[in-house]
C-alpha cells in the first residue's frame, strides 16, 4: 500500500495556522495517518525538503519508522537555526517571495504548458493546476523561510538503529559538497546503500525513467522490512 498527500498549503490541502517547520509537518503526518486508520510502521520516502521532514518523523516517532529512502534529500544541520545573509536557502527563498507575488499576475499559467510534461495526463494537469496558485506559491515561500529551522531539528536523528536506509542522489547538478552530505545521511544506519541516478533533483521525480529508480529504491526497502534481510547492492 502506497499513501501520498499534499501538505498543509499544498495542493488540495489548506493553509495550516501557525509555522510550518520540520516538526510541525512531522506532527501533521502522524496525525493524518492516525485518523486516516493507516497502521504502522511505515516506510517513509521523502524528496528534497520531504527528507527533512521524514527524518523530523523518524526523531519524534521512531517506534512508527521501519525503513527510509531519501530522494535527493536536503540534509540536516546540527546548531543553531539562526539564518545568515550568506544561506542560498534565504536567496532561494527571496526568489520564492518574488515568484509569489507573480503568481498573482498569472506568471505561473504562463509557464505550466512547458512544465511536467512527462506525467501521465491526469498528474500532468493536475500538477500544472497546483503549481499555478498563490497559495502553492506562498506554501514555497514559507518552507524556505523556516528551512534553517527544519534542518536543525532534523539533526535530531541520529540512527535508525540498523533499520534499512537507502540514499539516492540525483547526480546531475550535485556538487561535492552535496556528495558528501548525502554520504553522510547514510550513515543513519547500518543497515543502508547509497544509490546515484543520472537525473536532475527534479526529474528524479516526474520523468518516468528517472521516477523508476526512486521507485526501486522504495520497493527495495519495503523488501527488506518484509524479509528481515539486509539490504543488498545492485
Amino acid at each position: 500500500r502506497v499513501c501520498v498527500y499534499d501538505r498543509a498549503g499544498r495542493g488540495w490541502s489548506d493553509p495550516a495556522d501557525g509555522p510550518q517547520d520540520g516538526n510541525h509537518v512531522a506532527a501533521d503526518l502522524h496525525t493524518l495517518l492516525q485518523r486516516a486508520q493507516v497502521p504502522g510502521p511505515y516506510v517513509l520516502a521523502g524528496h528534497s525538503f520531504g527528507g527533512l521532514y521524514v527524518q523530523s518523523f523518524a526523531a519524534q516517532f521512531p517506534d512508527q519508522v521501519a525503513g527510509m529512502v531519501l530522494l535527493d534529500s536536503t540534509a540536516p544541520k546540527p546548531g543553531p537555526a539562526q539564518p545568515t545573509n550568506t544561506d542560498p536557502y534565504n536567496v532561494i527563498g527571496r526568489v520564492a517571495a518574488l515568484s509569489a507575488a507573480s503568481a498573482h499576475l498569472g506568471a505561473g499559467r504562463l509557464l505550466n504548458p512547458i512544465s511536467y510534461t512527462t506525467l501521465p495526463p491526469r498528474s500532468r494537469d493536475e500538477a500544472r493546476a497546483n503549481s499555478s496558485t498563490a497559495r502553492q506559491l506562498a506554501s514555497s515561500v514559507e518552507e524556505y523561510g523556516v528551512a534553517n529551522t527544519s534542518m536543525q531539528q532534523a539533526s535530531a536523528l541520529t540512527s535508525l538503529n540498523g533499520k534499512p536506509l537507502i540514499v539516492l542522489t540525483a547526480d546531475e547538478g550535485a556538487d561535492d559538497q552535496w556528495q558528501s552530505k548525502q554520504d553522510h545521511m547514510a550513515t543513519l544506519s547500518t543497515n543502508s546503500l547509497r544509490r546515484h541516478a543520472n537525473a536532475t533533483h527534479q526529474s528524479l521525480l516526474d520523468d518516468e525513467a528517472d521516477a523508476a529508480v526512486a521507485s526501486q529504491a522504495i520497493h527495495d526497502v519495503v523488501s527488506a522490512v518484509r524479509t528481515s534481510q539486509p539490504l543488498a547492492a545492485r
